[in-house]
């Protein structure tokens, strides 16, 4: 059998491993395998990530500024020693809860989507752009009624959009 060996190089989505800076704040997105909407079809395992990510945030002294669980993806804006390990850490403990509820399908999408803050970008207009995403996609009239986001360093969230 002949080896082919002149593929076109896969095309990365993630940053090169020394943008991941310590004092970095990164906005994150965790897409659903085939954008499958496991978080709408499993009320449920919605829940079990947001419970997650608290845990997860405690575990490891992470900044969670803000969370977004979405039909078929995650939006997460947060601060972590070693980011990648901590979205391998969510990614990894999510995989089995899904496979109970459907094992035919495969929950994430390969790696994920991030953008480290810049100087200029601010973290309360960010973590309002991710709390905002039910409302841009017509599930709910207005983002402090989605029970699937949140914050872990403004517990009062909501009086963002009071």
């Amino acid at each position: 059998m002949k080896r082919i060996t002149n593929l076109p190089k896969r095309k990365t989505i993630r940053l090169p491993g020394d943008a991941y800076r310590q004092n970095d704040v990164f906005s994150v997105t965790i897409a659903a395998s085939h954008r499958h909407p496991w978080f709408h079809i499993y009320v449920e395992l919605a829940d079990v990530a947001v419970q997650l990510l608290a845990d997860l945030a405690s575990e490891r002294k992470t900044s969670l500024y803000a969370w977004c669980i979405m039909p078929d993806h995650v939006h997460l804006l947060l601060q972590d020693e070693e980011i990648v390990e901590f979205l391998r850490l969510f990614k990894g403990r999510m995989t089995p809860k899904s496979r109970r509820l459907d094992p035919t399908r495969t929950l994430w999408q390969r790696s994920f989507y991030d953008h480290a803050l810049r100087k200029d970008e601010s973290l309360e207009t960010v973590a309002v752009y991710i709390w905002q995403n039910p409302v841009r996609l017509g599930i709910v009239d207005h983002a402090f009624v989605y029970p699937w986001s949140g914050s872990l360093v403004w517990p009062n969230w909501r009086q963002f959009f009071l």
